[in-house]
């Protein structure tokens, strides 16, 4: 009974030494191959190219305002999608075949800084979010190109004008009776008296009370610019005589950034605070992507000649 106990208990010693055994060399087989994996991984790390400063590369790309609008692409499935994708002011909808790949010199100055950066390191199918300041992008706002008008606007119901000064806005020439429309306004303007030794044309604005009029807008039609004006007051016997016309442009604060016109120049221009409780409309002459931090989304297609 002793032998047989004796012969288990041996029995039972070797199995666990087996399998103490059999664990240590599974553990350092593992270890064997993660240092294998982690050497191969090491090696083909090191050989992928990368993007660096002179090498000639391809990138698509679509660039974001904060706000998520799209200004500009290279691909012509977000130019194409308005409803997925939409479109900042200054975006320009341009035919399929413009849209590809776009083709630089890494370093070579043709790009913003922060896009031209952005890129190194980069390897070819890699997709990158570039965040490009102001200073690294289109540069800051110019102030002086900033205008500031009223929201609420007042005007004379009898205005006096010079004959060349008449001829210039209204392209025709001043009589007695003629009636134009304002070739800002729209409303209408009579002629009520022409002095041509004093240089005088008399003029009287006839708007409709409470009407809108379309304000602002591109002349040739050719692109959504402008908004509406309502005519809140028409008194023609106040201030002595001249008269007042109390004119309110429809817009809110939320019209800031997503409103463009053009003026009586041909100067295209975007909304860029409207401020009901002080009277103010700012217009910003200057492009919609200087002053602001933009997004570029990036994938890197080539480097060098293909």
């Amino acid at each position: 009974m002793r032998i047989m106990d004796l012969k288990n208990n041996v029995h039972a010693a070797f199995s666990i030494a087996l399998i103490v055994l059999i664990a240590i060399l599974m553990i350092s087989a593992s270890s064997v191959v993660v240092l294998m994996y982690q050497g191969g991984q090491s090696e083909k790390s090191s050989s992928i190219k990368t993007a660096k400063t002179g090498d000639l590369v391809k990138v698509d790309y679509v660039g974001k305002l904060a706000d998520g609008r799209v200004f500009d692409t290279s691909l012509w499935s977000v130019a194409s999608n308005g409803a997925l994708y939409p479109k900042s002011l200054s975006f320009t909808l341009r035919n399929q075949t413009a849209y590809e790949p776009l083709e630089f010199y890494v370093g070579s100055g043709v790009m913003i800084r922060g896009f031209d950066r952005g890129v190194i390191g980069m390897a070819v199918g890699e997709t990158k979010v570039l965040t490009v300041l102001p200073q690294d992008g289109y540069g800051q706002m110019n102030q002086s190109k900033l205008k500031t008008s009223s929201l609420v606007e007042t005007l004379p119901v009898i205005e006096n004008l010079n004959v060349s000064v008449f001829m210039s806005e209204f392209s025709v020439t001043p009589m007695n009776g003629l009636t134009v429309a304002d070739p800002f306004w729209g409303w209408d303007v009579t002629v009520l008296d022409v002095d041509y030794d004093a240089d005088r044309v008399v003029i009287m604005n006839s708007p409709v009370l409470d009407a809108s009029y379309a304000v602002y807008g591109d002349p040739q039609g050719e692109a959504e610019t402008g908004w509406y004006a309502v005519v809140d007051q028409y008194d023609s016997s106040a201030n002595g005589g001249a008269g007042l016309i109390e004119v309110r442009h429809l817009l809110s604060s939320d019209d800031a950034g997503y409103v463009k016109g053009v003026d009586s120049s041909g100067d295209e221009f975007i909304v860029k605070e409207v401020d009901a409780e002080s009277n103010k409309l700012v217009l910003n002459y200057n492009s919609e992507v200087t002053g602001v931090t933009l997004y570029f989304t990036v994938t890197l297609v080539s480097i060098g000649s293909t």
